[in-house]
């Protein structure tokens, strides 16, 4: 009634797990925590800003000229007032293509920024994991369960803040260009 399992009769050669030290970093925290992350949110800020209110700007010009156009209705010819009207649809179609265009921009931008982020952070952590003889730093959300003492993103934060405090050029390394 029992099976045998030649391959469990054999002795096998397993390869030997050498335990390795891997280090948890919530990257978020890690960006969001950090005076260098702080300082590129508020430049992605004032650009989201300004491309609304540039935003707000076309809008009431745009509003103005529709009011406008409202009002010589009733004085114009209809086929002349059907091609004013046709011309200021088409800027209005124009305007938002560009502001989508633009919207899209700014977000390719902040994207490539938090990237960059990590690629200028990159040696600081690298110092981290020689520090701790490790192997990996791998993000929070990537692992189920893990001994909070392989966490150093309170302590990567710190270094970092003081790395940028002595290097405040860092930021000129982060950007969409430098990608």
């Amino acid at each position: 009634m029992g099976q045998d399992f030649p391959i469990f009769n054999q002795p096998q050669e397993f390869p030997t797990v050498v335990p390795t030290s891997i280090l948890i970093v919530n990257q978020d925290a890690l960006f969001s925590g950090t005076r260098l992350g702080q300082d590129i949110m508020v430049l992605e800020q004032k650009e989201q800003d300004d491309l609304v209110e540039v935003g707000r700007r076309i809008g009431a010009a745009f509003e103005q000229e529709e009011q406008s156009l409202t009002e010589l209705r009733d004085t114009l010819p209809a086929d002349e007032f059907r091609l004013l009207a046709d011309a200021f649809d088409e800027k209005v179609v124009n305007a938002r293509s560009e502001q989508e265009a633009s919207d899209n921009t700014l977000i390719a931008n902040i994207e490539a920024r938090r990237r960059a982020f990590f690629q200028v952070i990159a040696p600081v952590l690298a110092g981290l994991m020689q520090k701790y003889s490790a192997t990996a730093i791998i993000d929070r959300r990537s692992v189920l369960l893990f001994d909070r003492n392989l966490d150093i993103t309170s302590e990567a934060i710190e270094l970092l803040d003081q790395v940028y405090s002595e290097s405040p050029e860092m930021i000129n390394l982060i950007g969409p260009e430098n990608e």
